[in-house]
């Protein structure tokens, strides 16, 4: 059985999201029946410390995470922190997953998750698998739960319901500023804001105000809301999910990236930071006044985040990755001349053993490609990608014979993906599936990969997978 070790902090200084994140993935890791642990601070958010108690996972205290992954026998460390620098001494025992968020929480692991709207540029520094993009952002089931609930609800001709929420810490000052700046747009509204501190903003004219703690219902607020006045940390990702519309303040520094591309994307308004706020009349009120504004950002924003980004994040656990070395010569060639894999390859040539030994030695030493093998406890498939310009590249995947039909094609292909990733800086990977390949079509439908329009080539058709920006 497969042992996580979960390590991130919560309290006002830094709000939960770390910490929201650590309970998603203890959701997830719990349903595939693996032990789960839980080291570092959760003061101020009770209400997920009680879901890791209801879950039954340990809260450890934060001291050495070596010393703790041998104790109880970890498989795999996860942090999520950003002030614990380098940890070479977690991945001599465990293998190391790191949560990053642009910039920050940077760290050299076996997989380096990324999981937010925007790439960042990330420097090579060892780690051999990079997860980036909001595919991987682990969020919470109920969550996910009130995503369906959205999708079901339909409140036409009433005032409008807005939320507002600053994050975990729930800021007081902020909170106060946004009640604010909804109360002087002079529009009909019922709000529900969520503060730790108590804050006073007295209501006009059809409008009511009430503020409550910080609650584990606050996924059924958002699905219950037609707007929600947000920070643009975690609950952004949240409030994608979801799918309601939202009006995002920038609260801090590592806020910055996710506020500036969920505006590029159409995913949300913006309103600037909290300075900002008494200026922000105009766009509350536009959308307070505009349920088609509302609608147009809750479609984008669902579509942008479909909640199952801790599940991958675990599948990726579960898998390694590899170049591609002279000795698999045998394997690769077995799987190369594979009935299945001749009926939809370009070339539906057996290739010879010497022509194939010759490829491979070439491939392993080209600049201009990445021939990966996947692993379990035994190789199950290879991912191949070849630069066709500076930032695109063509991929190409192979499930082993064997290992078909158990659901590897995705998680192969994100591992091969991560791998590339953590290497170079693709704007754009290329798919190129035969019209009649429905298979291959779902996978990279799944995958988020599209229709272009390059030319043809006979009876296959190109996809592409575009880099978040």
């Amino acid at each position: 059985m497969t042992a996580l070790l979960l390590r991130a902090d919560a309290g006002p200084a830094i709000g939960v999201g770390h910490l929201s994140r650590c309970v998603a993935l203890a959701e997830a890791a719990v349903g595939r029946g693996w032990r789960v642990f839980f080291a570092g601070d959760v003061g101020g958010a009770g209400w997920l410390a009680d879901r890791l108690a209801a879950l039954g996972v340990p809260v450890l205290p934060a001291v050495s995470l070596a010393t703790q992954a041998v104790d109880i026998g970890a498989d795999v460390v996860l942090v999520d922190h950003y002030g614990l620098g380098e940890l070479p001494e977690v991945r001599s025992v465990a293998r190391l997953v790191s949560m990053e968020d642009g910039h920050f929480g940077r760290r050299a692991a076996d997989i380096v998750v990324d999981a937010n709207l925007v790439t960042v540029p990330r420097p090579p520094d060892g780690s051999p698998v990079l997860l980036a993009g909001p595919r991987f952002a682990p969020l919470r089931s109920d969550v996910v739960a009130a995503r369906s609930a959205r999708s079901a609800r339909r409140r036409p001709g009433t005032s409008p319901r807005v939320v507002v929420v600053m994050g975990g810490g729930a800021a007081g000052e902020a909170v106060r500023a946004a009640l604010t700046a909804l109360r002087d747009t002079g529009a009909p509204m019922s709000v529900r804001a969520i503060s730790a501190a108590p804050v006073d903003v007295p209501s006009g004219p059809d409008q009511h105000f009430t503020v409550r703690p910080p609650t584990i219902e606050l996924p059924a607020l958002f699905a219950a809301a037609d707007l929600v006045v947000s920070a643009a940390g975690v609950t952004l990702m949240e409030l994608c999910c979801v799918g309601v519309p939202a009006a995002l303040v920038q609260l801090a520094d590592n806020q910055a990236a996710g506020y500036e591309a969920a505006l590029a994307q159409g995913l949300a308004a913006g309103l600037g930071t909290v300075a900002d706020l008494p200026g922000a009349g105009e766009t509350l009120r536009d959308l307070l006044e505009n349920p088609e504004a509302r609608a147009t950002l809750a479609a984008a924003a669902s579509a942008a985040v479909d909640g199952r980004g801790a599940d991958r994040i675990l599948d990726a656990c579960e898998l390694t990755v590899r170049e591609a070395v002279e000795s698999d010569a045998e394997l690769l060639l077995t799987w190369r001349n594979d009935p299945e894999t001749l009926k939809w390859s370009r070339g539906h040539q057996v290739v010879a053993e010497p022509v194939h030994r010759t490829w491979l030695r070439k491939s392993m030493t080209d600049p201009n490609r990445l021939l990966l093998v996947i692993e379990s406890d035994h190789p199950v498939g290879t991912v191949r990608f070849d630069r066709a310009d500076e930032v695109t590249w063509e991929v190409s995947i192979t499930v082993a014979p064997g290992d078909r039909g158990r659901g590897l094609a995705s998680r192969i292909l994100a591992m091969g993906e991560g791998a590339l990733r953590a290497r170079e800086t693709p704007a754009t990977i290329l798919a190129n599936v035969h019209e009649d390949n429905t298979a291959s079509r779902a996978l990279f439908d799944r995958a988020g990969y599209t229709e272009t329009n390059r030319p043809t080539d006979g009876p296959f058709r190109w996809l592409a997978e575009h880099a978040p920006d």
